[in-house]
This record gives C-alpha cells, structure tokens and sequence, in this order.
C-alpha cells in the first residue's frame, strides 16, 4: 500500500478511528476518576560545619560539608528517620510504608539538600515533608556529636519548611486524556488499516475492472453536493463533464450491444447509485435522446426529490393496478427526461419485481423512450435487486471509490448474473480527481 492508499483508508473507515479515540478517552476519564489523589510537598535543609575560625577553614568545611550530603540524603530516606516520624506524627503504618513516599536528594554542586513527601491529602504531605526534615536534622545532630565535646562538626539545618500543596500531582487529568486520545487515535488507525487490507476496496477504476470488467465512466463528484447541485453545470461543471464522459461510453456500448433498458445497482445503500443514474440520464436528455429514470429504489426513494417532483403515483401503484402508466409516467423540466417515481411502498412491492407485470411495464416503457434507466435496491441488502435485473436488457454497476469493498463487487456482479442478465459495465463514483476513466 502506498500513502494514499493509508489515507483512503482512514477516510473509509473514519468511525473505527473516531472509535477508537472516544474508548480511549472515556477509558482515560475512568481511570483518572478512579486513581486516589496523591499530593506532593518538599522541604530543603542546609548542610555547613560549624566553628571554622578562619577563611580557610570555612572553605575547608563547605568541601567537607558537600561530602556529607549524599549520604544526609541517604538517612533522609532510611528506616531510623522513618521510624523517628512515625513515632512523632503518630501514624498508622509502619516504617517501610513511610520510606515508600520519601525520596531526597542532595542538590548538585551545593551543601542543600531537597526532601519530597507524597501523601493522600495536602496535610498530610506537608506535615510529613517537615517531620522528615525535623528528624533528619536531629539525627544529622546526634551522629556528628558522637564522641565529640560540644557542637557537632556538621549540622543540617531546615532552610525551607514545606507548604501545604493546591492541587494533587496525581491523577494528572489533561495528561490522562490527551494519552488517552492519542493512543485511540493510533490504535483506531491501525485498525482501519488492517481492516482496509483484510477488506481490500475499489479505489479507482483499474480496481472496479479488475473485480467486475469494463468501467464506463468516473464521477468526480463535488463534496457536499447533494445530486440536482451537482448536476448544475455551472457549479459544479467537472462533475457536469465526469457524466457527459460516462454518457460517450454508454452510448457506444448500448449501440453496439442493442441494450436499451439498463438496471443501475451497486452492492450496498448510499454508494451514489441514484445520482448516477440521475446524472446519466440528463446527460443522455442533453443530446436529444428519450429517457426515462425508473426509481425501483422503494424503500430510499430520491429520483423524484430530485427533479422537485412532489408525492406522485408510480411503480408501487402501477403494478399493484391502482393507477395507469399515463398516472405515474411524469415529465421533469428537462426535454426528452421523464420519470416513474417509486410511490407510496406497499409490502408486496419489491415482491412483484419477479412477475410478469414488471415485466411488462419495462416493455411498455421501452415503446415510448429511446432509453429505460432502473435506479434499483443495493444487490447485498436483498434479493430483490437480482429478481428485477431479470426484467431488462443489461445492468450497470456503480461503486464507490475508497469504500466499496471489492469482494462486495465480485458477489454483486455475480448475482446478477445469475439471474441471466449480462453487465455492460461498470462507474466509480467519488472517483480520485485528475484521472482519467481506464478501460478494460
């Protein structure tokens, strides 16, 4: 896969990222809500030796003084200063539990050094921070008075007592989320794109052939356009062209196979089979030929939305035999383009797709216009799609580019077949802007 065939796969399979992201954030969100608040204090001591009578011996005492820091740091955090605070705080566990939230430090290249306690509340962090320092500097005390008369030679005395801290270091909430949504966003990704290689689609024409055969046009449509927008020439005219490209290649193949009547399908719903369908027949309307959109889609219904065509007798009441051809035959704005609107669906609509009378009406249409486009049902969301494909002379199937699964083309196009009609070709809709239609 190149980079644009990751990023075809993002756009295809956006809702597993955005997913993906939302999981990771609200998992975030619990665990944060769930982490106990742990709030953090320091504290600093200053470390100097005392009695230095001379220049000499003060700078002899700070070097000796800078020594003895690290290991000051090292009783900070040990076990007798812990069991020292336990006893004067008066806390409930032991000492292991107290060394467990002390670290200390010696500050690089001075005689401070720094004492941090987390605890569970803001007073408790404090109080503990200064505790530590007290009995560190106690201890510091007794050991350096050891054998000695007097002052000890080094003191280690608190510079900076501890303040009660305003907020908790942890949980760490805009961390957390941010994280959070930034791992959902990478796991999300990765599994769009697996799923795009598991489930390889149709991203340009040369796909569509490869899975289905001759691909008679491309349609670069407009984002956001809804299908009459579209079809304006002078909003959106490289869509306007994209059809008038898919009308030559129609015409070519209709007039050297003799189809006249042609089913438009695709594999599922919202692939833009009605707007191709739509856009081919202006098209067609344009250069002087009769058409006719049949809309068979009964149950998303667009064609006579479309061409500003309100609610109107058509396919449904046609062949339940409750209205005429002459009812539900009506004429848009355009010469030579008529549509048969679907109608009010009945329960037994789509099943009489298989019957003669459906049948029948496709061959009474074919009398009166020159061409019979059906904009027909999504072939994996039932059967009824094959069973009318065997009422005309050839199907045309669309897919769209970047989502429509290969393998779903395959399985459309041989169910189709099945029902014994031949497919003329193929159109990718959405297709990838500056190519040209490839054929095969």
């Amino acid at each position: 896969m190149g980079i644009g065939d990751y990023f075809s796969a993002l756009r295809a399979h956006w809702t597993i990222v955005i997913a993906c992201a939302v999981l990771a954030v609200v998992a975030a969100a619990a665990v944060s809500a769930l982490t106990s608040p742990t709030y953090v204090a320091s504290t600093r001591l200053f470390v100097n030796t005392t009695g230095a009578a001379t220049a000499s011996d003060a700078y002899q005492g700070s070097l000796f003084s800078t020594g003895r820091v690290a290991s000051y740091a090292e009783l900070a955090a040990g076990e007798e200063v812990a069991r020292r605070v336990v006893s004067s705080l008066g806390l409930p566990e032991g000492p292991e539990a107290v060394m467990s939230q002390v670290e200390a430090s010696a500050v690089p290249g001075s005689v401070l050094l720094d004492v941090t306690a987390s605890a569970g509340s803001p007073t408790g962090a404090r109080d503990l921070a200064n505790s530590v320092a007290e009995q560190t500097s106690a201890l510091v005390r007794e050991l350096e008075s050891a054998g000695r008369q007097g002052e000890p030679a080094v003191s280690a005395t608190i510079a900076d007592f501890a303040d009660m801290p305003a907020r908790p270091t942890t949980p760490a909430w805009g961390r957390n989320l941010v994280f959070g949504l930034l791992v959902g966003v990478i796991v999300g990704s990765i599994a769009a794109v697996a799923r795009a290689l598991g489930r390889p689609i149709v991203r340009s024409a040369g796909d569509l052939a490869a899975a289905v055969g001759p691909v008679l046009g491309t349609i670069l449509v407009a984002r956001g356009a809804s299908a009459n927008e579209m079809l304006a020439v002078d909003r959106h005219p490289e869509a306007q062209e994209s059809f008038r490209e898919l009308r030559a290649s129609f015409l070519a193949a209709t007039t050297s196979t003799g189809y006249r009547t042609v089913l438009l399908t695709g594999p599922s719903p919202g692939i833009g089979t009605s707007t191709t369908a739509i856009g081919l027949a202006v098209t067609l309307a344009e250069s002087s030929r009769s058409v006719v959109v049949v809309d068979a889609n009964v149950r998303g219904a667009t064609v006579h939305t479309t061409f500003g065509v309100g609610p109107t007798p058509g396919l449904a009441e046609y062949l339940s035999g409750t209205a005429t051809m002459n009812d539900v035959v009506v004429p848009t704005d355009l010469d030579n383009l008529s549509i048969l609107a679907s109608g009010l669906e009945r329960p037994d609509t789509r099943a009489s797709f298989g019957t003669p009378k459906m049948v029948e009406t496709i061959k009474v249409l074919r009398q009166y216009f020159e061409y019979v486009l059906v904009d027909a049902p999504a072939v994996l969301s039932g059967s009824d799609t094959a069973v009318l494909a065997a009422s005309v002379d050839a199907a045309l199937i669309v897919a769209r580019a970047g989502e429509t699964a290969r393998r779903d083309v395959t399985t459309t196009a041989d169910k189709i077949r099945l029902s014994g009609t031949p497919i003329m070709g193929s159109v990718v809709n959405h297709g990838p802007r500056g190519r040209r239609t490839r054929r095969s």
